[in-house]
């Protein structure tokens, strides 16, 4: 039987979700915020994550970097936020599917279906020549040397590698790898650490290769 995490903040949505996956023949579980979905995945071992975006300790979006730096669960984000630019960046961090609310009772189990059925073994290490990146480990390797990176420095590298040549700005780094915004963290943040990264892993941290600024947009992790 599939066993679904259900992450949603919401007791009438969980409740219905769960209802609704249970008389499809799903195994649920259900979690009402990101700490414990990300405990939850480890101890219960789902075979997916249904993944609200709006919850209220770290966003879905942390959660779902932080679900794929370290697993290939499958993951279907499941949000009453029906923008372009969200649906965008849950698929560029790894999101298998994305289902607006409200959703069709039939509609849900079956995309759960498809989405388990063609989930593949996906590789847990980013390798781009010398350089490794290994997520479940959380290791970093520069010429099969382990590379000291702290976590933020970790996740951001993550981020960056996992969608190569995509620009991300500031504003969405703080939010994905900090759970954070530029109303009250300053983006500066993310310099000092493309920074400090490009000084562990660059020949050339003033001409770097893997981590490039693109003026005016953000940075983007070139392959």
């Amino acid at each position: 039987m599939t066993r679904v995490l259900v992450v949603d903040d919401c007791p009438h949505a969980r409740h219905s979700t769960r209802r609704a996956l249970e008389e499809a023949g799903f195994d649920v579980d259900v979690e009402a915020d990101g700490g414990h979905a990300l405990s939850a995945v480890s101890e219960i071992d789902p075979d997916l994550m249904l993944l609200d975006l709006g919850l209220p300790d770290v966003s879905g979006f942390e959660v779902l970097l932080h679900v794929r730096n370290r697993s290939a669960l499958p993951v279907i984000v499941l949000s009453g936020r029906a923008g372009e630019a969200d649906r965008v960046l849950a698929f560029e961090l790894g999101a298998d599917d994305y289902v607006v609310k409200p959703f069709l009772a039939r509609e849900l189990p079956a995309r759960i279906r498809s989405v388990v059925r063609r989930a593949g073994p996906a590789s847990p290490v980013l390798r781009f020549g010398p350089l490794e990146i290994r997520l479940p480990e959380r290791e970093v390797l520069l010429a099969g040397v382990v590379v000291d990176t702290t976590p933020r420095e970790f996740d951001l590298l993550a981020t960056l590698a996992s969608s190569p040549r995509r620009v991300f700005s500031k504003a969405e780094l703080l939010s994905v790898v900090w759970g954070s915004s530029d109303n009250w963290q300053d983006p500066a943040t993310v310099t000092e650490h493309i920074r400090r990264l490009r000084r562990k892993l660059e020949v050339d941290p003033d001409r770097p290769r893997w981590l490039h600024t693109v003026r005016g947009a953000g940075y983007r992790f070139e392959p």
